[in-house]
């Protein structure tokens, strides 16, 4: 009887470890697409760039405007070349489907869109710059998945 027990109990903690930690599974990869398109579609709230340099507030000076239909930003200067900012893109209450960080990867390169997870907690996203300067951090909601895009203005 403890045999039977102790099998049954493996074959739970085996069959738990199918999906590789921080890899979604594909049904939640397409929730997660899902999730943008609803987005982009009712953006009905205010959305801000909460991050170590706001102490993770919402901070008026940092929401984020819309400039075309489905697209977001915000202007930020960074003003430690080296120092690695930390952020996402959230609504005031963190509501699930409109807390933004990174979906694969949250190292962020400059000019080079990178997939975004709305629906995430802790995934915040990683940027140094290399000078200091004026940056437009967008939100573009416009595709099948959400990104996030580093430019200098």
């Amino acid at each position: 009887m403890k045999q039977h027990i102790f099998a049954l109990i493996a074959a739970l903690g085996l069959s738990a470890c199918t999906t590789a930690p921080g890899k979604p599974t594909h049904r939640a990869a397409e929730q997660q697409v899902q999730s943008g398109h609803e987005m982009a579609a009712s953006l009905d709230r205010p959305m801000y760039l909460r991050g170590d340099f706001t102490l993770w507030d919402a901070d008026e000076v940092y929401r984020l405007k819309q400039t075309q239909t489905g697209l977001y930003s915000v202007r930020v200067r960074f003003m430690s070349p080296g120092k690695v900012y930390e952020f996402k893109i959230a609504d005031a209450k963190w509501t699930p489907g409109y807390n933004c960080g990174f979906r694969y990867d949250g190292k962020v390169s400059l000019g080079k869109p990178l997939a975004a997870d709305c629906d995430t907690v802790y995934n915040y996203f990683g940027f140094m710059p290399d000078r200091k300067g004026w940056y437009r951090i967008a939100l573009d909601l416009r595709g099948d998945v959400p990104q996030l895009i580093v430019q200098r203005d």
